[in-house]
Protein backbone atom coordinates (compact mmCIF):
# COMPACT_ATOMS: atom_id res chain seq x y z
CA UNK A 1 0.00 0.00 0.00
CA UNK A 2 1.02 3.57 -0.41
CA UNK A 3 1.74 5.79 2.09
CA UNK A 4 -1.78 7.84 1.15
CA UNK A 5 -3.39 4.53 2.05
CA UNK A 6 -1.72 3.77 5.01
CA UNK A 7 -2.24 6.97 6.58
CA UNK A 8 -5.79 7.28 6.32
CA UNK A 9 -6.21 2.85 7.19
CA UNK A 10 -4.37 4.13 10.20
CA UNK A 11 -6.16 7.00 11.35
CA UNK A 12 -9.45 5.58 10.42
CA UNK A 13 -8.17 2.91 13.07
CA UNK A 14 -6.70 5.11 15.55
CA UNK A 15 -9.78 7.35 15.96
CA UNK A 16 -12.25 4.35 15.61
CA UNK A 17 -13.94 6.37 12.58
CA UNK A 18 -17.38 4.15 11.34
CA UNK A 19 -16.36 3.67 7.48
CA UNK A 20 -18.65 0.88 6.98
CA UNK A 21 -22.51 0.91 6.47
CA UNK A 22 -24.93 -2.16 8.30
CA UNK A 23 -26.88 -4.65 5.92
CA UNK A 24 -29.71 -2.40 7.58
CA UNK A 25 -28.44 0.63 5.86
CA UNK A 26 -27.85 -1.17 2.67
CA UNK A 27 -31.48 -2.54 2.97
CA UNK A 28 -32.72 0.22 3.25
CA UNK A 29 -31.15 2.11 0.34
CA UNK A 30 -32.71 -0.26 -2.12
CA UNK A 31 -35.82 1.01 -0.80
CA UNK A 32 -35.63 4.93 -0.73
CA UNK A 33 -38.31 6.83 -2.27
CA UNK A 34 -37.91 10.28 -3.77
CA UNK A 35 -41.33 12.20 -3.94
CA UNK A 36 -42.03 15.73 -5.78
CA UNK A 37 -45.90 16.20 -4.43
CA UNK A 38 -46.87 19.31 -3.36
CA UNK A 39 -44.04 21.42 -3.93
CA UNK A 40 -42.76 24.44 -5.84
CA UNK A 41 -42.10 23.69 -9.23
CA UNK A 42 -38.65 26.08 -10.01
CA UNK A 43 -37.54 23.89 -12.38
CA UNK A 44 -37.49 26.82 -15.34
CA UNK A 45 -35.11 28.87 -12.70
CA UNK A 46 -32.01 29.25 -13.81
CA UNK A 47 -30.20 27.82 -10.22
CA UNK A 48 -26.61 26.69 -10.80
CA UNK A 49 -24.18 25.36 -8.14
CA UNK A 50 -20.42 26.62 -7.46
CA UNK A 51 -17.98 24.13 -5.87
CA UNK A 52 -14.39 23.04 -5.89
CA UNK A 53 -13.32 20.69 -8.99
CA UNK A 54 -13.36 18.06 -6.85
CA UNK A 55 -16.51 18.12 -5.22
CA UNK A 56 -19.15 15.46 -5.56
CA UNK A 57 -22.03 16.18 -3.44
CA UNK A 58 -23.35 19.76 -4.47
CA UNK A 59 -25.67 20.21 -1.87
CA UNK A 60 -26.69 23.87 -2.83
CA UNK A 61 -27.40 25.86 -5.80
CA UNK A 62 -28.17 29.81 -6.01
CA UNK A 63 -30.10 32.14 -7.95
CA UNK A 64 -29.88 35.78 -7.81
CA UNK A 65 -31.65 38.95 -9.16
CA UNK A 66 -31.31 42.49 -9.03
CA UNK A 67 -34.27 44.90 -8.99
CA UNK A 68 -34.86 48.42 -8.77
CA UNK A 69 -35.98 47.90 -4.73
CA UNK A 70 -32.50 45.93 -4.05
CA UNK A 71 -31.56 42.47 -4.10
CA UNK A 72 -33.54 38.78 -4.36
CA UNK A 73 -31.20 35.47 -3.63
CA UNK A 74 -32.82 32.07 -3.81
CA UNK A 75 -30.41 29.75 -1.94
CA UNK A 76 -31.63 25.80 -2.53
CA UNK A 77 -30.24 23.21 -0.42
CA UNK A 78 -30.88 19.18 -1.15
CA UNK A 79 -33.99 17.96 0.72
CA UNK A 80 -31.56 15.24 2.71
CA UNK A 81 -34.71 15.11 5.17
CA UNK A 82 -37.59 14.27 2.77
CA UNK A 83 -35.21 10.72 1.86
CA UNK A 84 -33.38 10.02 5.53
CA UNK A 85 -36.18 9.40 7.57
CA UNK A 86 -35.85 10.31 11.31
CA UNK A 87 -34.61 7.15 13.31
CA UNK A 88 -34.45 5.04 10.38
CA UNK A 89 -30.87 2.88 9.92
CA UNK A 90 -29.52 5.23 7.71
CA UNK A 91 -30.44 8.34 10.36
CA UNK A 92 -28.63 6.31 13.34
CA UNK A 93 -25.78 6.27 11.17
CA UNK A 94 -25.55 9.72 10.76
CA UNK A 95 -25.97 10.94 13.66
CA UNK A 96 -23.25 8.34 14.28
CA UNK A 97 -20.90 9.82 11.91
CA UNK A 98 -22.30 13.49 12.86
CA UNK A 99 -20.02 14.90 9.79
CA UNK A 100 -18.13 13.62 6.66
CA UNK A 101 -14.38 13.36 6.91
CA UNK A 102 -12.61 14.48 4.14
CA UNK A 103 -8.94 13.24 3.67
CA UNK A 104 -6.84 13.65 0.45
CA UNK A 105 -8.12 12.05 -2.22
CA UNK A 106 -10.72 10.18 -0.16
CA UNK A 107 -13.94 10.99 1.82
CA UNK A 108 -15.64 9.05 4.42
CA UNK A 109 -19.22 10.16 3.64
CA UNK A 110 -22.15 10.80 6.68
CA UNK A 111 -24.87 9.55 4.28
CA UNK A 112 -24.34 6.40 2.00
CA UNK A 113 -23.27 7.60 -1.72
CA UNK A 114 -26.28 7.02 -3.56
CA UNK A 115 -27.64 9.67 -1.52
CA UNK A 116 -25.11 11.71 -1.03
CA UNK A 117 -23.53 11.57 -4.60
CA UNK A 118 -26.86 10.78 -6.33
CA UNK A 119 -30.26 11.00 -4.78
CA UNK A 120 -29.75 14.64 -2.77
CA UNK A 121 -26.63 15.90 -4.84
CA UNK A 122 -28.08 18.72 -7.06
CA UNK A 123 -26.52 17.46 -10.20
CA UNK A 124 -26.96 19.36 -13.39
CA UNK A 125 -30.41 18.68 -15.46
CA UNK A 126 -31.77 16.80 -13.18
CA UNK A 127 -35.00 17.12 -11.33
CA UNK A 128 -33.87 17.61 -7.13
CA UNK A 129 -35.95 18.49 -3.94
CA UNK A 130 -34.96 21.16 -2.17
CA UNK A 131 -35.63 23.26 0.89
CA UNK A 132 -35.33 27.07 -0.61
CA UNK A 133 -34.30 30.24 1.21
CA UNK A 134 -35.70 33.16 -0.94
CA UNK A 135 -34.42 36.17 1.04
CA UNK A 136 -34.68 39.88 0.20
CA UNK A 137 -32.17 42.38 0.64
CA UNK A 138 -32.31 46.71 0.04
CA UNK A 139 -30.06 48.56 -2.23
CA UNK A 140 -27.44 48.32 0.61
CA UNK A 141 -27.33 44.41 1.33
CA UNK A 142 -29.35 44.68 4.47
CA UNK A 143 -31.90 41.83 4.83
CA UNK A 144 -35.80 42.95 4.86
CA UNK A 145 -37.45 39.96 4.42
CA UNK A 146 -37.32 35.41 4.15
CA UNK A 147 -39.45 33.41 2.93
CA UNK A 148 -38.51 28.75 3.34
CA UNK A 149 -40.69 26.74 0.99
CA UNK A 150 -40.09 23.20 -0.52
CA UNK A 151 -39.28 23.21 -4.17
CA UNK A 152 -38.21 20.82 -6.57
CA UNK A 153 -35.16 22.45 -9.61
CA UNK A 154 -33.17 21.42 -12.27
CA UNK A 155 -30.06 22.95 -11.72
CA UNK A 156 -28.75 24.69 -14.84
CA UNK A 157 -24.84 24.45 -14.56
CA UNK A 158 -22.56 22.78 -12.50
CA UNK A 159 -19.64 25.70 -11.72
CA UNK A 160 -16.55 25.18 -10.23
CA UNK A 161 -14.96 28.48 -8.29
CA UNK A 162 -11.99 28.89 -10.85
CA UNK A 163 -14.67 29.11 -13.85
CA UNK A 164 -16.74 31.64 -12.19
CA UNK A 165 -13.84 33.37 -11.51
CA UNK A 166 -12.42 33.49 -15.36
CA UNK A 167 -16.77 34.39 -16.68
CA UNK A 168 -16.47 37.43 -13.90
CA UNK A 169 -13.00 38.42 -15.89
CA UNK A 170 -14.06 38.40 -19.59
CA UNK A 171 -18.43 37.31 -19.65
CA UNK A 172 -18.29 33.74 -21.20
CA UNK A 173 -20.79 34.30 -24.41
CA UNK A 174 -20.85 30.56 -24.63
CA UNK A 175 -23.58 30.88 -21.70
CA UNK A 176 -27.60 31.91 -21.42
CA UNK A 177 -28.13 35.63 -20.69
CA UNK A 178 -30.21 34.58 -17.54
CA UNK A 179 -27.25 32.82 -15.86
CA UNK A 180 -24.72 35.52 -16.83
CA UNK A 181 -27.58 38.00 -15.00
CA UNK A 182 -27.46 35.72 -12.15
CA UNK A 183 -24.16 35.80 -11.67
CA UNK A 184 -23.60 39.68 -12.37
CA UNK A 185 -26.50 40.04 -9.73
CA UNK A 186 -24.74 37.92 -7.27
CA UNK A 187 -21.12 39.58 -7.39
CA UNK A 188 -22.72 42.74 -7.12
CA UNK A 189 -24.53 41.52 -3.88
CA UNK A 190 -21.55 39.86 -2.29
CA UNK A 191 -19.39 43.23 -2.66
CA UNK A 192 -22.26 44.72 -0.68
CA UNK A 193 -22.31 42.49 1.87
CA UNK A 194 -18.74 42.01 2.46
CA UNK A 195 -19.08 45.94 2.94
CA UNK A 196 -21.53 45.30 5.70
CA UNK A 197 -19.05 42.59 6.89
CA UNK A 198 -16.01 44.88 7.14
CA UNK A 199 -18.84 47.67 9.21
CA UNK A 200 -19.78 45.08 11.69
CA UNK A 201 -15.96 44.56 11.88
CA UNK A 202 -16.48 40.02 11.57
CA UNK A 203 -12.86 38.90 12.31
CA UNK A 204 -10.66 38.02 8.70
CA UNK A 205 -7.54 35.21 9.57
CA UNK A 206 -6.39 33.80 6.77
CA UNK A 207 -6.47 30.15 7.03
CA UNK A 208 -3.50 28.34 5.92
CA UNK A 209 -4.94 25.14 5.56
CA UNK A 210 -2.71 23.54 3.08
CA UNK A 211 -3.28 21.33 -0.19
CA UNK A 212 -1.42 18.72 -1.06
CA UNK A 213 -0.59 17.45 -4.44
CA UNK A 214 0.23 13.98 -5.28
CA UNK A 215 2.27 11.95 -7.87
CA UNK A 216 1.75 8.56 -9.62
CA UNK A 217 3.06 7.03 -6.29
CA UNK A 218 0.46 8.32 -4.13
CA UNK A 219 3.29 10.43 -2.42
CA UNK A 220 3.32 14.64 -2.03
CA UNK A 221 4.48 16.12 -5.23
CA UNK A 222 3.82 19.46 -4.02
CA UNK A 223 2.67 21.40 -0.66
CA UNK A 224 0.15 23.85 -1.86
CA UNK A 225 -1.55 27.37 -0.19
CA UNK A 226 -5.34 27.02 -2.31
CA UNK A 227 -5.85 30.99 -3.33
CA UNK A 228 -9.03 32.32 -2.17
CA UNK A 229 -10.87 33.85 -4.70
CA UNK A 230 -13.80 36.43 -5.02
CA UNK A 231 -16.10 33.37 -6.40
CA UNK A 232 -15.24 31.67 -3.07
CA UNK A 233 -16.74 34.93 -1.25
CA UNK A 234 -19.68 34.70 -2.99
CA UNK A 235 -20.99 31.31 -1.96
CA UNK A 236 -19.30 32.09 1.38
CA UNK A 237 -21.61 34.75 2.15
CA UNK A 238 -24.97 34.01 0.10
CA UNK A 239 -24.70 30.42 2.50
CA UNK A 240 -24.25 32.79 5.55
CA UNK A 241 -27.17 34.93 4.32
CA UNK A 242 -29.39 31.93 3.98
CA UNK A 243 -27.67 30.15 7.75
CA UNK A 244 -29.07 33.51 9.56
CA UNK A 245 -32.78 33.12 8.24
CA UNK A 246 -32.65 30.05 8.87
CA UNK A 247 -31.71 30.65 13.03
CA UNK A 248 -33.94 33.57 12.82
CA UNK A 249 -37.42 31.16 11.16
CA UNK A 250 -36.08 28.17 14.01
CA UNK A 251 -36.36 30.92 16.46
CA UNK A 252 -39.57 32.14 16.15
CA UNK A 253 -41.41 29.12 15.58
CA UNK A 254 -39.56 27.15 18.46
CA UNK A 255 -37.56 29.41 20.87
CA UNK A 256 -34.73 27.82 20.61
CA UNK A 257 -32.25 26.57 17.80
CA UNK A 258 -29.62 25.01 16.37
CA UNK A 259 -27.10 27.70 16.61
CA UNK A 260 -23.87 28.24 15.45
CA UNK A 261 -22.05 29.59 18.46
CA UNK A 262 -18.50 31.41 19.00
CA UNK A 263 -18.06 32.66 22.36
CA UNK A 264 -15.70 35.53 22.87
CA UNK A 265 -12.17 34.65 23.91
CA UNK A 266 -11.17 34.12 27.53
CA UNK A 267 -9.03 37.24 29.08
CA UNK A 268 -6.27 35.42 30.11
CA UNK A 269 -6.04 34.19 26.28
CA UNK A 270 -6.27 37.74 25.31
CA UNK A 271 -3.71 39.08 28.16
CA UNK A 272 -1.22 36.81 26.81
CA UNK A 273 -1.83 37.83 23.18
CA UNK A 274 -1.68 41.26 24.08
CA UNK A 275 1.56 40.63 25.97
CA UNK A 276 2.69 39.01 22.53
CA UNK A 277 2.00 41.63 20.14
CA UNK A 278 3.72 44.04 22.64
CA UNK A 279 7.08 42.27 22.88
CA UNK A 280 6.68 42.46 19.00
CA UNK A 281 6.77 46.21 19.45
CA UNK A 282 2.69 46.38 18.63
CA UNK A 283 0.55 47.50 21.02
CA UNK A 284 -2.88 48.32 21.67
CA UNK A 285 -5.17 50.68 23.60
CA UNK A 286 -6.00 49.14 27.02
CA UNK A 287 -9.55 50.30 26.93
CA UNK A 288 -10.02 47.94 23.40
CA UNK A 289 -13.04 45.78 23.46
CA UNK A 290 -11.92 41.77 22.66
CA UNK A 291 -12.95 42.36 19.02
CA UNK A 292 -11.13 45.62 18.64
CA UNK A 293 -7.89 44.37 20.29
CA UNK A 294 -8.15 41.08 17.74
CA UNK A 295 -8.81 43.27 14.29
CA UNK A 296 -6.55 45.39 15.08
CA UNK A 297 -3.68 41.91 15.49
CA UNK A 298 -4.99 40.88 12.38
CA UNK A 299 -4.59 44.09 10.90
CA UNK A 300 -1.05 44.18 11.70
CA UNK A 301 -0.08 40.10 10.95
CA UNK A 302 -1.49 40.76 7.15
CA UNK A 303 0.03 43.69 6.85
CA UNK A 304 3.62 41.43 5.99
CA UNK A 305 3.52 38.32 3.84
CA UNK A 306 6.36 36.63 6.20
CA UNK A 307 4.09 37.45 9.97
CA UNK A 308 1.14 35.41 8.33
CA UNK A 309 1.83 32.30 10.33
CA UNK A 310 1.32 34.86 13.33
CA UNK A 311 -2.51 33.78 12.58
CA UNK A 312 -1.88 30.77 13.47
CA UNK A 313 -1.51 32.32 17.59
CA UNK A 314 -4.48 34.67 16.91
CA UNK A 315 -6.68 31.64 16.29
CA UNK A 316 -5.03 29.48 19.27
CA UNK A 317 -5.99 32.56 21.78
CA UNK A 318 -10.01 31.57 20.59
CA UNK A 319 -12.69 29.42 21.87
CA UNK A 320 -14.05 26.80 19.45
CA UNK A 321 -17.07 27.32 17.67
CA UNK A 322 -18.95 24.70 18.26
CA UNK A 323 -23.59 23.60 18.48
CA UNK A 324 -26.01 25.00 20.88
CA UNK A 325 -29.68 25.37 21.33
CA UNK A 326 -29.11 28.47 23.15
CA UNK A 327 -28.41 31.70 20.64
CA UNK A 328 -25.12 32.79 22.58
CA UNK A 329 -23.77 34.33 19.45
CA UNK A 330 -20.93 34.07 16.95
CA UNK A 331 -18.32 36.59 18.01
CA UNK A 332 -16.47 35.49 14.80
CA UNK A 333 -18.71 36.17 12.12
CA UNK A 334 -20.24 38.97 14.75
CA UNK A 335 -23.69 37.77 14.40
CA UNK A 336 -26.51 37.67 17.23
CA UNK A 337 -28.08 34.90 15.58
CA UNK A 338 -26.29 32.28 13.42
CA UNK A 339 -27.24 28.36 12.33
CA UNK A 340 -25.96 25.94 9.95
CA UNK A 341 -28.53 24.78 7.26
CA UNK A 342 -26.87 24.76 4.46
CA UNK A 343 -25.01 21.29 4.22
CA UNK A 344 -27.00 18.34 5.28
CA UNK A 345 -25.53 16.15 2.76
CA UNK A 346 -22.27 16.63 5.34
CA UNK A 347 -23.53 17.77 8.80
CA UNK A 348 -25.73 16.46 10.72
CA UNK A 349 -26.74 19.43 12.73
CA UNK A 350 -27.54 21.03 8.89
CA UNK A 351 -29.97 18.16 8.53
CA UNK A 352 -31.91 18.75 12.48
CA UNK A 353 -32.61 22.96 11.13
CA UNK A 354 -34.32 21.46 7.79
CA UNK A 355 -36.04 19.06 10.18
CA UNK A 356 -37.40 21.65 12.25
CA UNK A 357 -38.15 24.02 9.47
CA UNK A 358 -40.22 21.70 7.37
CA UNK A 359 -42.32 20.85 10.49
CA UNK A 360 -43.12 24.28 10.49
CA UNK A 361 -43.94 24.58 6.76
CA UNK A 362 -45.52 21.35 6.95
CA UNK A 363 -47.53 22.30 10.05
CA UNK A 364 -46.26 19.08 12.19
CA UNK A 365 -45.55 18.75 15.96
CA UNK A 366 -42.01 19.26 17.10
CA UNK A 367 -39.74 15.79 17.09
CA UNK A 368 -37.60 17.67 19.51
CA UNK A 369 -36.97 18.73 23.36
CA UNK A 370 -34.72 21.32 23.79
CA UNK A 371 -32.79 19.36 26.88
CA UNK A 372 -32.49 16.50 24.47
CA UNK A 373 -31.10 19.02 21.29
CA UNK A 374 -28.68 20.09 23.84
CA UNK A 375 -27.03 16.96 24.61
CA UNK A 376 -27.25 15.64 20.83
CA UNK A 377 -25.69 18.99 19.40
CA UNK A 378 -22.89 18.80 22.10
CA UNK A 379 -22.33 15.35 20.74
CA UNK A 380 -22.27 16.72 17.37
CA UNK A 381 -19.41 19.46 18.47
CA UNK A 382 -17.34 16.25 19.47
CA UNK A 383 -17.77 14.16 16.37
CA UNK A 384 -17.10 17.84 14.22
CA UNK A 385 -13.54 17.87 16.21
CA UNK A 386 -12.94 14.07 15.78
CA UNK A 387 -13.46 14.69 12.21
CA UNK A 388 -10.78 17.82 12.06
CA UNK A 389 -8.45 16.31 14.22
CA UNK A 390 -8.26 12.86 11.88
CA UNK A 391 -8.13 15.29 8.82
CA UNK A 392 -5.17 16.84 10.44
CA UNK A 393 -3.15 13.62 11.33
CA UNK A 394 -3.64 12.18 7.79
CA UNK A 395 -1.93 15.02 6.49
CA UNK A 396 0.75 15.26 9.19
CA UNK A 397 1.93 11.72 8.48
CA UNK A 398 2.04 12.70 4.93
CA UNK A 399 3.74 15.83 5.41
CA UNK A 400 5.92 13.62 7.71
CA UNK A 401 6.49 11.26 4.19
CA UNK A 402 7.19 13.94 2.19
CA UNK A 403 9.89 14.97 4.65
CA UNK A 404 11.64 12.01 4.85
CA UNK A 405 13.96 12.67 2.05
CA UNK A 406 14.89 16.00 3.66
CA UNK A 407 16.73 14.98 6.95
CA UNK A 408 19.90 16.55 7.62
CA UNK A 409 18.70 19.91 6.11
CA UNK A 410 18.04 23.06 7.48
CA UNK A 411 15.03 25.03 7.60
CA UNK A 412 13.47 28.27 9.14
CA UNK A 413 11.36 28.05 11.22
CA UNK A 414 8.72 29.73 13.70
CA UNK A 415 7.95 28.94 17.74
CA UNK A 416 4.41 28.29 17.38
CA UNK A 417 3.99 25.95 21.07
CA UNK A 418 6.19 26.09 24.42
CA UNK A 419 6.37 23.41 27.18
CA UNK A 420 8.93 22.34 30.11
CA UNK A 421 10.41 20.12 27.81
CA UNK A 422 11.02 22.15 24.71
CA UNK A 423 9.48 24.04 21.65
CA UNK A 424 7.13 23.15 19.04
CA UNK A 425 8.30 25.18 16.09
CA UNK A 426 6.70 25.38 12.78
CA UNK A 427 8.79 24.16 9.63
CA UNK A 428 8.48 27.70 6.98
CA UNK A 429 6.29 26.83 4.07
CA UNK A 430 5.14 22.96 5.46
CA UNK A 431 2.60 23.26 7.61
CA UNK A 432 3.89 21.09 10.57
CA UNK A 433 5.88 21.72 13.51
CA UNK A 434 8.62 19.50 15.29
CA UNK A 435 9.88 19.49 18.66
CA UNK A 436 13.39 20.78 19.47
CA UNK A 437 14.43 19.34 22.96
CA UNK A 438 15.06 21.89 25.88
CA UNK A 439 18.43 19.63 26.04
CA UNK A 440 19.41 20.43 22.19
CA UNK A 441 19.52 24.20 23.29
CA UNK A 442 22.45 26.34 23.74
CA UNK A 443 24.53 25.26 26.82
CA UNK A 444 22.96 26.68 29.84
CA UNK A 445 19.59 25.23 31.62
CA UNK A 446 16.09 26.51 30.42
CA UNK A 447 13.77 27.11 32.89
CA UNK A 448 9.92 27.30 31.85
CA UNK A 449 7.85 30.14 32.93
CA UNK A 450 4.76 28.94 32.48
CA UNK A 451 2.84 32.74 33.25
CA UNK A 452 5.25 34.42 30.42
CA UNK A 453 4.69 31.07 28.82
CA UNK A 454 8.47 31.52 27.78
CA UNK A 455 11.55 29.46 28.16
CA UNK A 456 15.18 31.27 29.68
CA UNK A 457 18.15 30.34 30.21
CA UNK A 458 19.23 30.42 33.69
CA UNK A 459 22.85 31.36 33.22
CA UNK A 460 22.61 33.45 29.98
CA UNK A 461 19.25 34.83 30.05
CA UNK A 462 18.38 33.89 26.67
CA UNK A 463 14.88 33.65 25.93
CA UNK A 464 12.68 31.95 23.64
CA UNK A 465 8.73 32.90 22.98
CA UNK A 466 5.98 32.13 20.77
CA UNK A 467 6.49 33.94 17.23
CA UNK A 468 10.11 33.53 17.21
CA UNK A 469 12.04 32.47 14.09
CA UNK A 470 14.84 29.95 14.52
CA UNK A 471 17.33 28.50 12.01
CA UNK A 472 17.00 24.50 12.74
CA UNK A 473 18.28 21.61 11.12
CA UNK A 474 15.92 18.55 10.49
CA UNK A 475 17.32 15.52 12.59
CA UNK A 476 14.58 12.70 12.36
CA UNK A 477 11.41 11.95 11.28
CA UNK A 478 8.59 9.22 12.67
CA UNK A 479 5.69 9.38 10.10
CA UNK A 480 3.59 6.56 11.92
CA UNK A 481 3.57 8.77 15.09
CA UNK A 482 3.55 11.94 13.70
CA UNK A 483 6.56 12.93 15.06
CA UNK A 484 9.44 15.38 13.73
CA UNK A 485 12.79 16.20 15.67
CA UNK A 486 14.59 19.51 15.05
CA UNK A 487 17.85 20.99 16.49
CA UNK A 488 18.41 24.32 16.59
CA UNK A 489 21.73 25.47 14.18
Amino acid sequence: MDNLTNSIDQVVQENVLPHEWSKEVLAELKNLEVKNNKRADLRKIPFVTIDGKDARDFDDAVFCELNKDGFNLQVAIADVAEIVKQDSFIDKEALLRGTSIYFPKRVIPMLPEEISNNLCSLIPSEDRNVLVCKINYNKEGEINSYEFSEAVINSHKRFTYNEVEFIKQNKDINLSAEILRSLDALEKLTKKLLYNRSKRYALEIESSEPTLSFGSDGNISKILVPKRLFAHQMIEEAMISANICAAKFIKKYFGFGVYRIHEEPECLKLESLKKFFSLKGFSTNSHSSPLEMINSFIKHVNKDEKNKIMNVLILQSLKRACYSTKDIGHFGLQLKEYSHFTSPIRRYPDLISHRLIKNVLNKKQLAYKQDDLEMTLNNLSELEQRAERSSRQVIQRLICHYLEGSIGEEFTSIVVGIAEFGLFCEIENHFISGLVHVSDLSRDRYIFDKEANILKGKRTGRTFRIGQKIDVQLANVIPEERKIVLVPK
